[in-house]
């Protein structure tokens, strides 16, 4: 009798919800250029500090099937432009279909990770825009060749 094993390789999870964009100009122009972009994709801005380059959407709903999630993006200028997506999920309780007890139909829960279809849904359209004002995507950044390096895993080094 012979077995055979098939091995699918396949990301167990979403990736992580962040992407990066590059930049001509001093952090304050690229900040301001990306509240322009978002500004004109629909999103409105709910927290704006130019001095910390930063800025952070409203959040706004997307659904998928039956779920709901909300979510903002959060942008931060340093070497790279970060854009992040916060998000929000909502849950359908199980036994909520009574409400004895005056509880909540359905729960909210911070997720660090959406479906990727979501994710794309949202990318998509700011990789675009962001181009187009300048502002090509980019890999995941390095860590700058001065200043920074890793914490050392001292058990490695001890060889144990």
């Amino acid at each position: 009798m012979t077995i055979m094993a098939v091995q699918f390789s396949m990301c167990p999870e979403p990736p992580r919800m962040i992407r990066y964009f590059t930049y001509e100009g001093s952090p304050e122009e690229a900040l301001k250029s990306c509240k322009q972009t978002l500004e004109a994709m629909g999103y409105s801005i709910d927290f704006y500090a130019p001095e910390s380059f930063l800025l952070i959407t409203t959040p706004q709903p997307v659904a998928r099937d039956i779920r709901r999630y909300d979510y903002a993006l959060a942008v931060y200028v340093e070497d790279y432009i970060h854009v992040h997506i916060i998000a929000r999920k909502y849950i359908f309780k199980r036994g909520s279909e009574t409400s004895i007890g005056g509880k909540e139909l359905v729960a909210t829960e911070t997720s660090d990770r959406l479906p990727y279809s979501l994710q794309q849904k949202i990318f998509f359209p700011l990789i675009a825009a962001f181009e187009d004002a300048g502002m090509p995507e980019t890999s995941e950044p390095l860590a700058p060749e001065v200043g920074w390096l890793p914490k050392p895993d001292f058990h490695v080094i001890a060889g144990g």
